[in-house]
């Protein structure tokens, strides 16, 4: 448009306007924080996604507890401890598919962020014992489900954001 416009005022068909465009260089630490910015919501989103884990764990044990499922298990012969280690394992493997799938996703999206690799897998292993642990300060799975979630809402995607937000200030 513009050159059209010097046509016209230089009275000239044959005129040319070219424009040479050189922006200037990134800085460093704007790219540190863009880096920083897509960790916090990596970090957010997913822990938002694995604090569902142990609010549907909470949920199937205190259920066997209120309609006696464990009683009955128990009374045919099962051993205690063959009880929980059984429902370990299988928590633990449910709890690995998301884990999983969480891990595939970061690969195909080109998130690669250092150590998060141990914590996705050790964060099954750690997650099944403590919510068995909260299990037995309930007696209701809708009361239990709702503060297990807040719980770990609380400390997980909240507390890495808090965490970013205290690194930032100096």
């Amino acid at each position: 448009m513009y050159e059209s416009v010097l046509k016209t005022a230089t009275g000239n068909p044959n005129f040319k306007f070219t424009v040479t465009n050189a922006p200037f260089p990134v800085f460093d630490v704007f790219l540190q924080r863009q880096d920083a910015t897509s960790a916090i919501n990596f970090s957010f989103m997913v822990g938002l996604a694995l604090t569902l884990i142990p609010t549907v764990i909470v949920s199937f044990v205190l259920k066997e507890r209120e309609e006696q499922l464990k009683h009955i298990q128990l009374i045919s012969g099962m051993s205690l401890p063959a009880y929980w280690c059984a429902n370990m394992i299988s928590d633990v493997v449910k709890a690995y598919i998301p884990v999983i799938l969480t891990m595939l996703l970061s690969l195909m999206f080109s998130l690669n962020y250092s150590g998060v690799w141990v914590q996705f897998l050790l964060f099954p292993l750690a997650v099944v014992p403590s919510t068995y642990c909260f299990s037995f300060l309930f007696k209701s799975d809708t009361v239990a489900q709702i503060s297990v979630f807040f719980f770990n809402f609380l400390f997980g995607p909240i507390g890495g954001f808090v965490v970013y937000i205290m690194r930032a200030i100096p």
